[in-house]
């Protein structure tokens, strides 16, 4: 699955605290397949795709390849990432080994 990443534009800066980089890194982290859209960090009125998207202009954001967009807090959307978010099993947003809960019961085993 190819995404895009919507990011500022401050590529050096790499710190865990920096909020384009956690989402980075984690998507490298779990082999995600992405391309760069970079953004001035700066002029937020100028990133029109973002705030079409998202209905804000905060950085960073990802495009799936249907058009739909994801947007959290970073810490959120890394540890998401990280749980399996873009992986193979369509994107469910259940991280791998976590329990499955259906309507109306409580929590299963993983599937195998």
């Amino acid at each position: 699955m190819a995404v895009k990443l919507h990011r500022c534009s401050v590529m050096w800066a790499k710190a865990q605290g920096h909020p384009c980089w956690k989402v980075q890194s984690a998507l490298d982290e779990a082999g995600v397949e992405y391309e760069l859209v970079k953004h001035p960090p700066l002029l937020r009125s100028r990133r029109q795709d973002v705030i079409e998207g998202t209905g804000q202009s905060r950085l960073p954001a990802v495009q799936r390849e249907d058009g739909s967009w994801y947007r959290k807090d970073s810490g959120d959307m890394a540890a998401e990432i990280r749980g399996g978010l873009f992986s193979d099993d369509g994107g469910s947003g259940t991280p791998a080994g976590a329990p499955i809960q259906t309507a109306g019961e409580g929590p299963t085993a993983p599937a195998p």
